[in-house]
């Protein structure tokens, strides 16, 4: 199959390029679902946002939401109100997307490149973008004996450890501090999502220590400092585990994106700055670039 821009991975920063281009494009996508960690999870009907709660209160990323649906603000950023899934699903909903396909090798060809993947297929492009957070890009590019410099590797990524809860009766944390082993708490009722659920997520040196551990292990010690936030313990009625291997950059690349190879690029969090703003601005900055390829 081919096409001019080959995309791999359907998350933030891959939807807006691929809005974003003048050509042809297909995005790749591993998962069965687009947006990355924009992820929103149902559990008996009713959704919990379980990946990236917030996006940044920024011109362009309010752009990207006031046309499609309602959104709300607080001191932490944005939010879409209905799940955070709404915004990916409402970006890619026109643009060829294959999900369920995860990119394995690529190759250089005469007209551009080539991308194997774990379903045997192949996808031929005279532009491939990989928008995958760093450490996996590299993991491929190593497999497929593309050269890149080590210093990429200096980029290490926040790990996360977080719990679904679902409390019996409706309660309201006593508004204290949290334990240093937790990074936050939050109720989804204000998204419009579970009436009694909660987003429990570990501290980053808390989920960095625990990550390896076993998951029940994991899950106890965050329904534990869960219910160290209350005077009077809830009666937890469901508990979850969700795990993140790449939440957000330590660090960026002070650059909008990289091409390591004559129309081979890199693009996502990992530059101009560790956020969705990074994923979305480093889109934006390739699309122009592409389009005056074209």
């Amino acid at each position: 199959m081919k096409s001019d821009v080959l995309i791999i991975g359907a998350g933030l920063s891959g939807l807006v390029l691929a809005l974003s281009l003048k050509k042809s494009s297909i995005l790749l996508e591993k998962s069965r679902g687009v947006g990355g960690r924009l992820a929103t999870r149902r559990v008996e009907g009713q959704a919990f946002d379980h990946g990236a709660l917030y996006l940044p209160d920024d011109p362009k990323i309010r752009s990207l939401l006031t046309q499609q649906f309602a959104y709300l603000t607080n001191e932490k950023g944005l939010f879409v109100e209905g799940g955070m899934t709404k915004l990916p699903k409402e970006l890619g909903k026109d643009l060829s997307i294959r999900k369920s396909t995860r990119a394995e090798y690529i190759e250089r060809t005469p007209l551009g490149w080539r991308v194997k993947t774990d379903t045997g297929e192949e996808f031929d492009a005279t532009f491939l973008v990989i928008t995958a957070p760093l450490p996996q890009a590299l993991e491929l590019l190593h497999k497929s004996t593309v050269a890149f410099s080590p210093e990429l590797y200096s980029i290490n990524y926040i790990k996360g450890l977080i719990a679904l809860i679902i409390t019996k009766e409706v309660v309201t944390l006593d508004g204290g501090q949290l334990p240093s082993s937790l990074h936050s708490i939050e109720p989804m009722t204000p998204r419009g999502l579970h009436p009694r659920g909660f987003v429990v997520r570990m501290s980053p040196s808390t989920s960095e220590e625990y990550f390896e551990k076993k998951d029940p292990e994991i899950l106890d010690r965050l329904v534990e400092d869960f219910k160290k936030c209350f005077s009077s313990p809830p009666t937890i009625e469901y508990q979850e585990l969700k795990k993140w291997r790449y939440v957000t950059p330590e660090k960026s690349l002070p650059i909008p994106f990289l091409e390591l190879n004559q129309s081979l690029f890199l693009i996502g969090d990992s530059f101009i700055t560790p956020d969705a703003r990074g994923s979305v601005y480093s889109a934006l900055a390739l699309a122009e670039k592409l389009n005056l390829a074209f």
